[in-house]
């Protein structure tokens, strides 16, 4: 996993190392504008105009330094709207005007260059860019969309490196340069499309002082470290039993898209106990899941059912409970589910129950795996949900463990202080349907008796998902493609990272 800093953490940390060391921090200011001249210097061919945006604080002195550093070898122009106030700034900007760089504050009348460095605002920005600097934005994203290529040093200027949320404007970069971690906000929400290719470039900060347990990039590489290969002499008890309480009439398709992601996904066997009149249906879409009818009352699971299900998760090692279950299904069935102590996944349908019968929380533990996305997280908590980080750590208050699902989504557990960032993933995946893929991978990996931590199953179980996703809109297409895709490829992802 990569490491993940907020922009506070990384102002503090800095305040200290500059205190304790005695180094001047214009020093690594330059180590910072040679990395972001090497990251340009690979890409552009010799002779390009280069636009430089600086800002006002240390962002634009990076940004200066790097037109310094680049002026022998491309045609460079610094644009600085306002002049420079922080003093490694006013150094740099000095530096660059004695090597003949061009300065100007205003780049109306400059022709369109073959790239611009976004150097206006660092991570710190909590609001829109406006002024002469937001209508600067809005001329690099408009030189963008006619073919020059954009580099941020640090974060693209408009952006939140926190929560990754996107102020109007914000500067839509090719690159980013960030400068010795990467900053939340760059994994999450509108982070993944402003930031482009992202560069983390060490500038000699160590990791002593910087409060770096708040957040985790899980990548990949993560997967075969958590999910070991099964041994040979395995069974299919071994790989667990999976029960899953889910469909209603007009929506059982959402219970065998989990059924199967569930079997793709290494179950050794998987139920799954749903209204008596989708069976049929359910034991055509999913013929290797076992169905268990269940009473039923205006096509959803009723209260006549609670003793045969209750029944039915004797013998198993996991539930999945929510994928197309209907808020008109009785809430015992989730009492029954929280009180049972096997590790559960909680979803969709079972999520607007719980929100709903709010006195069922005080049963969630950390074995429980609660998945909404922002809708249903703002219902669980009873607010807006704004930012990801801070709302899946409240979610983990109500006692168990969060995939706040989004573009990225963030894992917690109550027992860690570390959020996960699963990045992977794509637009394509915004379809109905996605989701049941979710609970059905997730709930294999808690079902498999020599498994993994729910946490840590969360963790694995939203990268896979994000990877497959990514396979089918390779071959699909990001709007052809839909949920029953990323089954397709399932198998794929587990070969390549797991076996």
């Amino acid at each position: 996993m990569r490491t993940l800093i907020t922009p506070q953490a990384m102002r503090e940390g800095e305040a200290r190392f500059f205190a304790a060391s005695g180094i001047p921090s214009i020093e690594v200011m330059e180590r910072a504008a040679a990395a972001l001249a090497g990251v340009i210097a690979a890409e552009l061919p010799a002779g390009a105009t280069i636009y430089f945006a600086c800002g006002t604080g240390g962002n634009g002195g990076d940004g200066s330094a790097c037109a310094r550093l680049l002026c022998d070898r491309y045609s460079c122009i610094i644009v600085q709207p306002r002049p420079p106030k922080s003093p490694d700034a006013i150094v740099n900007l000095r530096r660059a005007l004695d090597c003949d760089v061009t300065v100007t504050d205003d780049a109306a009348k400059l022709p369109a260059p073959d790239a611009w460095v976004d150097a206006l605002f660092g991570t710190g920005l909590t609001r829109a860019p406006g002024g002469a600097e937001g209508t600067l934005i809005g001329r690099i994203n408009a030189d963008h969309a006619h073919g020059a290529r954009v580099y941020a040093a640090d974060i693209p200027s408009g952006l939140n490196g926190k929560t990754g949320a996107a102020y109007d404007p914000c500067v839509q970069a090719d690159a980013t340069v960030s400068f010795q971690y990467l900053k939340t906000g760059m994994t999450l929400g509108d982070g993944l499309d402003a930031c482009g290719e992202i560069t983390v470039a060490d500038v000699g900060f160590p990791a002593e002082g910087f409060e770096l347990n708040t957040a985790a990039l899980f990548g990949p590489d993560d997967l075969g470290r958590i999910l070991k290969k099964r041994p040979r002499n395995v069974h299919k008890g071994d790989c667990g039993h999976l029960l899953i309480v889910a469909g209603s009439f007009g929506m059982a398709g959402a219970a065998a898209l989990c059924a199967r992601a569930a079997l793709r996904s290494g179950a050794g066997l998987v139920s799954v106990a749903c209204p008596r009149s989708i069976v049929p249906i359910l034991q055509t879409l999913a013929p290797q899941a076992m169905c268990i009818p269940l009473a039923e009352s205006e096509g959803a699971i009723s209260a006549e059912a609670l003793p045969a299900l209750e029944a039915a998760l004797k013998g198993k090692s996991a539930v999945a409970v929510g994928p197309g279950l209907s808020r008109r299904a009785d809430a015992g069935i989730l009492r029954l589910v929280l009180e049972n102590g096997l590790p559960a996944v909680i979803d969709a349908d079972g999520l607007n129950i719980l929100s709903e019968q709010r006195e069922l929380m005080s049963l969630l533990t950390p074995r429980h795996v609660l998945t909404p996305h922002p809708g249903e997280a703002a219902r669980l908590l009873g607010r807006p949900c704004t930012h990801p980080l801070a709302d899946a750590a409240a979610l983990c208050e109500l006692g168990a463990s969060v995939i706040l699902k989004g573009a990225a989504s963030v894992i917690r557990a109550p027992e860690c202080p570390t959020a996960c960032i699963s990045a992977s993933g794509c637009r394509g995946m915004a379809r109905g349907g996605s989701g049941d893929v979710l609970t059905g991978i997730l709930g294999a990996l808690l079902a498999d008796r020599r498994g993994v931590a729910p946490a840590h199953a969360a963790a694995c179980a939203s990268e896979i998902h994000g990877l497959a996703g990514e396979l089918a809109q390779r071959r699909y297409g990001a709007r052809s493609m839909n949920a029953a895709d990323i089954l397709e490829f399932l198998p794929e992802v587990f070969r390549e990272h797991v076996e």
